[in-house]
C-alpha cells in the first residue's frame, strides 16, 4: 500500500497536467484572459497542422516565413528555444507601461521527430483593460543567451519580422513631442547630418504645376513632387516637355517621379528630367493601379523583381548627375516578409541608390483597387525603423497614414503612434506614443504626406516653423492669405477660360475649408460658377465669388489665423 499511494498521486497529477494543457482548443479572443496553457496548445495545435502537410525540408526552410508559426529557423535544430510571450497593460494611476510577468511556467515540446522548442510563457492578466492587449514575442537561443528573432503578435495573429521596436515604458503625448519642434541633438550624432524633409507625395491628378504652386504658397521649405510621369509619355512628346516637365522656379526643391520597367526607355526619359531642372529622379515601385503595376509592368509590380529594378537604377545613374531614389512599399502581394523587404534594398542599393522612400503597407495587385490598397493594409511604421538601424548608411523616409505635420515631427523625431503595431486596425491612434528604441542609430531622412494635404492644404502651415525653425510665410497666415496669393497665380496663369482647365485651375483650392462652417457650401458653389461662368470670368473672379459666399455664411471664419487652433475650435464651437 506505502508503493501504491504515491504511485496513484503521480497519475492523477499527470492527468490534470494533460487535462489543463489541452483545455481551450478554440482560436484565442483577444477579450478574453488567456493561461499559458490556452495559449501554449493553440501554438502546438497550429505547428502540428502545419507539419502534416510538408516534408522535414519544407518545414526547415519555411518555419519563419509562415505568418502562423511561431518557431526559429532551421539552424537552431538541437538547440534549446523559449518565447517569451509578454504584455504592456496600461496603469491608470502612474500613467505608464509595465510589464506583468507574475506566472510563468516553462514548457517542453517535441514537435517533429528530434525537434525541441522550449516556449517560456508568461501567463497575462488582461483583464483590466483588453484596449491594450498587444503582445511582443522573443525567440531565444538559450544556450547561449542571444536574441535569434524578435516579433510582434497580437492573441490572434503573429507577424514574423526581425528586430522589432522596443518601446519607452513612458506613454508619450503628441504636445510633449512637438513642443520644440525637430530634434536636431541626435542628427549631430550621424555622419549624414542632413535636414529632414517634409515632403508631399506624388498624386496622380493632383500634384501638377498648380497644386505645387499651393502648396509654396503655404510652405517654402517642402519638398515638392511630380505626379508620376510614363517614361515613353516624354520620349513620344519630344516638341512638348513644358506640358509635362515644366515647373516654377520657386518650386525647389523638386522631384520627377518616372514610371517604366525598360531601364533603356528610362534612362533616356531621366535624362530628359535632369536638362529640365530638376533636383531628383524617383523610380516608382509603388503604385497599386491595375493599369500601372498589370498592364504596365511596372510600378508596385517592379518589386516582385529586385534585380530589374536595380538594373534601372544602375543605367539611369550612368546617364545623370542628380540624385536616384526608389519609393516602394514594405511588401507586394505574398512578398512581404521582413527578409525579402531587406533582400530588395540590399539589391537595389548595390547600384548606388542610398534613399529609400517606403510607404509603410504592403499592396494588393489583385483584388484591392488604389484606394483600397491606401486604406485596408495595415501600417507597418515599425518595419522602416527597423530599416533604418539596420542600413545606417542609406537613408529612409517614412510614407501612410500621416494626417498632420505634428504627426510628422512625431514620427521625425522617433516616435510611433502607439498602437502602430495593432496588425488589426489600420488606423493611427496619434492620442499615444512610444518612443523607438536606438533611433539615433540612422534617423528618418523625412516624413511624406500625401493624401491630407490633397484633402485640406492648411495642415501644411506650420511646416516652416515647426520643421524648419523658419518663419511661416506672410502669405499663409490665414485661409484668406492664401487665396489671394493664389488668386495673384490665377491671373497669370488663367491663359485658357474653358471648362477643364478651369476644374483643374481650381481644384487646388477645394479643401481648404475643411473641418471649418461653410466647406460645402464653397465647394459647391465653386463647382456651380465653374459650370455657369467659365465663358465669361476668369478663375480668379471666379474663385473671388466663392469666397464672397464664404464670408456671407461663415463671417470671419477666412480670418482665423492658422496657427491658433485653440481660436479656431472656440470659432466652430460658437458657430
Amino acid at each position: 500500500m506505502q508503493i501504491k499511494f504515491p504511485f496513484i498521486y503521480v497519475i492523477i497529477y499527470i492527468l490534470l497536467i494533460i487535462i489543463k494543457l489541452n483545455h481551450g482548443n478554440s482560436k484565442l479572443n483577444y477579450k478574453k484572459t488567456y493561461t499559458h496553457g490556452r495559449v501554449y496548445n493553440n501554438l502546438v495545435h497550429t505547428v502540428n497542422q502545419y507539419n502534416k502537410k510538408r516534408s522535414k525540408k519544407e518545414i526547415e526552410n519555411k518555419y519563419i516565413r509562415n505568418n502562423n508559426i511561431i518557431l526559429p529557423s532551421s539552424n537552431t535544430e538541437g538547440r534549446n528555444i523559449y518565447i517569451s510571450y509578454l504584455n504592456k497593460q496600461y496603469n491608470n494611476n502612474n500613467n505608464c507601461y509595465y510589464k506583468n510577468n507574475t506566472k510563468k511556467r516553462y514548457i517542453k515540446k517535441k514537435n517533429y521527430k528530434n525537434f525541441y522548442y522550449y516556449y517560456y510563457i508568461y501567463c497575462l492578466n488582461t483583464s483590466t483593460n483588453p484596449a491594450f492587449l498587444q503582445k511582443k514575442i522573443y525567440i531565444h537561443n538559450y544556450r547561449y543567451k542571444k536574441i535569434l528573432r524578435c516579433s510582434n503578435m497580437s492573441v490572434l495573429s503573429e507577424k514574423s519580422i526581425e528586430n522589432v521596436i522596443s518601446p519607452c515604458e513612458k506613454n508619450y503625448k503628441l504636445e510633449d513631442i512637438i513642443s520644440n519642434g525637430i530634434n536636431y541633438d541626435y542628427r549631430k550624432i550621424n555622419e549624414k547630418n542632413t535636414t529632414p524633409f517634409i515632403q508631399v507625395a506624388p498624386m496622380i491628378n493632383v500634384t501638377n504645376r498648380h497644386f505645387r504652386a499651393m502648396v509654396r504658397i503655404i510652405t517654402k521649405r517642402a519638398q515638392l513632387w511630380t505626379e508620376m510621369i510614363v517614361d515613353n509619355t516624354l520620349l513620344y512628346n519630344l516638341n512638348n516637355l513644358e506640358e509635362h516637365l515644366g515647373f516654377d522656379n520657386n518650386e525647389h526643391p523638386i522631384v520627377c517621379q518616372l514610371g517604366g520597367c525598360d531601364m533603356n526607355s528610362m534612362s533616356e526619359a531621366a535624362i530628359l528630367v535632369e536638362q529640365a531642372g530638376y533636383d531628383e529622379i524617383n523610380i516608382n515601385v509603388g503604385c497599386p493601379s491595375t493599369k500601372v503595376a498589370n498592364k504596365g509592368a511596372f510600378g508596385a509590380s517592379l518589386m516582385k523583381n529586385p534585380e530589374q529594378v536595380r538594373n534601372i537604377v544602375y543605367e539611369i545613374k550612368k546617364k545623370v548627375q542628380i540624385p536616384v531614389t526608389v519609393k516602394i512599399r514594405t511588401g507586394v502581394d505574398n512578398y512581404d516578409s521582413f527578409d525579402f523587404l531587406k533582400t530588395f534594398i540590399e539589391t537595389v542599393s548595390s547600384v548606388g541608390c542610398n534613399h529609400f522612400i517606403v510607404h509603410a503597407r504592403k499592396a494588393w495587385l489583385k483584388g484591392l483597387d488604389p484606394k483600397q490598397n491606401r486604406k485596408i493594409p495595415p501600417l507597418e511604421y515599425y518595419k522602416v525603423y527597423d530599416l533604418c538601424k539596420l542600413y545606417p548608411h542609406l537613408k529612409f523616409t517614412l510614407n501612410g497614414g500621416i494626417q498632420t505635420i505634428q504627426e510628422a515631427i512625431a514620427l521625425l523625431n522617433g516616435y510611433m503612434p502607439e498602437n502602430n503595431n495593432n496588425n488589426n486596425n489600420n488606423n493611427n491612434d496619434t492620442s499615444n506614443f512610444i518612443r523607438i528604441d536606438n533611433y539615433n542609430i540612422n534617423p528618418l531622412n523625412g516624413v511624406m504626406i500625401g493624401r491630407a494635404c490633397m484633402e485640406n492644404i492648411t495642415v501644411l502651415s506650420q511646416t516652416d516653423k515647426l520643421v524648419y525653425n523658419q518663419d511661416i510665410p506672410s502669405t499663409a497666415y490665414s485661409r484668406r492669405t492664401i487665396l489671394e496669393a493664389y488668386k495673384k497665380y490665377l491671373e497669370k496663369n488663367s491663359l485658357f477660360y474653358n471648362l477643364s482647365s478651369s476644374f483643374e485651375l481650381l481644384k487646388p483650392v477645394l479643401g481648404i475649408l475643411k473641418g471649418m462652417p461653410g466647406h460645402r457650401i464653397f465647394r459647391n458653389k465653386l463647382d456651380t460658377y465653374i459650370r455657369n461662368y467659365t465663358s465669361t470670368l476668369p478663375c480668379s473672379e471666379i474663385l473671388e465669388k466663392a469666397i464672397a459666399d464664404v464670408d456671407d455664411i461663415a463671417p470671419g471664419c477666412l480670418d482665423l489665423p492658422l496657427h491658433d487652433y485653440n481660436q479656431q475650435k472656440e470659432y466652430i464651437k460658437n458657430y
